[in-house]
């Protein structure tokens, strides 16, 4: 069974949108979870060509490069180490063996890393106060750089909500991981001559299990819920997940909807998006767990063959 994608064969030209996407994620997002997967699932698909073995060098150069003095590094800078090269791993692994959805992968290989990165953190001495410590004194030096010569209330405000993004740190290094590793994913089968699954879909095809949104749903119940510090923070962290997974859908239904708009038309949209990205995160994120029950793509779009589309495709 092949993905909706399969046209995407590598050896042609990847498309604009997943190079700006790779491009934005070096920049925006620790490399290392795309880099560290991207060159495992090269080494394991027995390379052959010449671009193959670029790619291997150019991303273990990568890699290294980021992990050079490792020992001096910051503490969040350790933990996402550990994190990518347990979730490269993992995902290879997975990748090997199963031939499962792209999503499902990458979320198992987030949650073994997680507890991976428990382990090796208890293991260490490391605790989370630790590296509350660290990451909120991190982001109030980044805040006090970027808000220089701001009005006194506005960096006030903007300081106080370090804490507040400390306490779902690792929700937003899982989904900054799964981002890496699906990118990795899609990257890798522009690449590889012999990939090991089927060519990723496109992201206007990305959808998952509806029952999903029962786990959602969960754990939402247990952020509002308190039972205890622990508790919540691990239910925060997932729910940030949740959010990223479902605002992903959203985006999907807005790429289908978009997809004959003429080209100013949606560079206008993704501007404003930005402008306004709190509000078009709330109606990406909105959308998508509407679709658990709306469908939206099968009202927009008819399926040429008459049938429902696959619902097990990711991208």
């Amino acid at each position: 069974m092949t993905d909706p994608g399969v046209a995407s064969l590598p050896g042609r030209r990847p498309p604009l949108g997943i190079a700006v996407l790779v491009v934005a994620f070096l920049f925006l997002a620790p490399p290392l979870f795309l880099l560290i997967p991207l060159a495992l699932l090269l080494v394991f698909s027995r390379p052959r060509t010449a671009r193959e073995w670029l790619w291997i060098a150019l991303a273990t150069a990568g890699a290294g490069r980021l992990m050079l003095d490792l020992d001096q590094a910051t503490l969040p800078a350790r933990v996402i180490t550990a994190s990518a090269l347990m979730m490269g791993a993992l995902f290879t692994l997975l990748s090997l063996a199963w031939r499962a959805p792209t999503l499902e992968r990458a979320l198992i290989a987030v949650a073994g890393a997680a507890v991976g990165v428990t382990a090796w953190s208890a293991a260490n001495g490391v605790s989370i106060t630790d590296l509350d410590t660290v990451v909120i004194a991190d982001l109030r030096r980044s805040l006090e750089a970027w808000l220089v010569g701001s009005p006194a209330d506005q960096r006030t405000g903007a300081l106080t909500t370090a804490p507040a993004v400390a306490q779902v740190f690792p929700g937003l290094l899982a989904l900054q991981g799964l981002a890496g590793l699906v990118l990795a994913w899609r990257w890798y089968h522009r690449i590889a001559g012999q990939p090991l699954g089927p060519a990723p879909g496109p992201l206007s095809a990305f959808r998952f299990n509806d029952h999903l949104i029962w786990g959602a749903i969960f754990t939402l119940g247990l952020v509002l819920v308190p039972l205890g510090d622990l508790v919540g923070r691990v239910a925060g962290s997932a729910l940030v997940v949740w959010v990223g997974i479902y605002a992903a859908r959203g985006a999907a239904i807005v790429a289908t909807t978009a997809r004959n708009w003429p080209f100013p038309g949606k560079i206008l949209v993704v501007v404003l998006s930005f402008l306004a990205l709190p509000i078009a995160l709330g109606t990406l994120v909105s959308l998508g767990v509407a679709d658990t029950w709306l469908d939206f793509r099968n009202r927009t779009v008819p399926n040429a063959g008459g049938g429902n589309a696959d619902g097990s495709n990711s991208p």
